[in-house]
């Protein structure tokens, strides 16, 4: 009877998250408004930790989870708040993210059925960060910035790939993660990767002409801090 009043209760809260998230989202794609864009899509992804939060147990999936969307919460700091946007500031809300696809990386570890997939994990970073290191620089004159957000997009799309592999328990994540990474790609598409990549025309046109970005970012950190909140220990 205990165990039915506490899922009737981590559905009612899960509903009065979702509704102040999504709401939250939506709000600012139908405003638009300077505040709204700042302050509304901050407290958006800070409601997700919070929402994360509030159901931590000590469980790998929860705790891993919950420590990368803090993460995802103190990089936007930087790069939401930060006035005359510098790329210091980029450079610091980058490597908080970096920091939070090492928490990933780990939620990754602890979904590995035995050692063998855990080495591929380890090793298939290591391996595609060093090639990155060590042949971009002779094609691309990349800033340290850059780098950096080669570093963190190599590990984003290695973890996408190794909870793919746990489907059947982890699609929820999984959705969660790919439309954060369509943001990340819009979001270096709009700040010269369309000008290295060549893109022009209507394709161009269509990429700047909204934050395609944000549609698709809260609600992808809303699923991943879903799937903590209804992760059980058999995950």
């Amino acid at each position: 009877m205990g165990k039915s009043k506490v899922n009737v209760l981590k559905i009612l809260i899960s509903v009065v998250f979702g509704i102040a998230i999504l709401g939250a989202w939506g709000y600012v794609i139908w405003k638009g408004e300077p505040f709204a864009r700042r302050y509304l899509s901050y407290g958006a992804i800070a409601l997700c930790f919070l929402f994360s939060l509030l159901f931590i147990k000590k469980l790998p999936k929860k705790v891993f989870i919950t420590l990368a969307l803090a993460a995802n919460v103190a990089a936007d700091y930087f790069l939401v708040f930060a006035n005359n946007l510098t790329d210091t500031y980029k450079l610091i809300g980058v490597c908080i993210f970096c920091g939070s696809q090492l928490f990933y990386m780990l939620y990754t570890l602890s979904l590995a059925k035995g050692n063998g997939e855990k080495v591929i994990n380890l090793g298939t970073r290591v391996a595609l960060c060093l090639i990155a290191y060590f042949i971009l620089p002779r094609y691309l004159a990349l800033t340290v910035l850059e780098m950096i957000a080669v570093m963190y997009a190599i590990n984003f799309v290695v973890t996408i790939f190794f909870v793919l592999l746990h489907i059947k328990t982890e699609w929820l994540t999984l959705i969660g993660m790919i439309l954060f990474l369509l943001c990340d790609v819009h979001v270096g598409l709009v700040n010269g990767g369309i000008t290295a990549l060549g893109i022009t025309g209507d394709f161009a046109n269509f990429l700047t002409s909204r934050d395609w970005a944000y549609y698709v970012y809260t609600p992808g950190v809303f699923l991943i801090a879903l799937s903590s909140v209804v992760a059980k220990k058999k995950d």
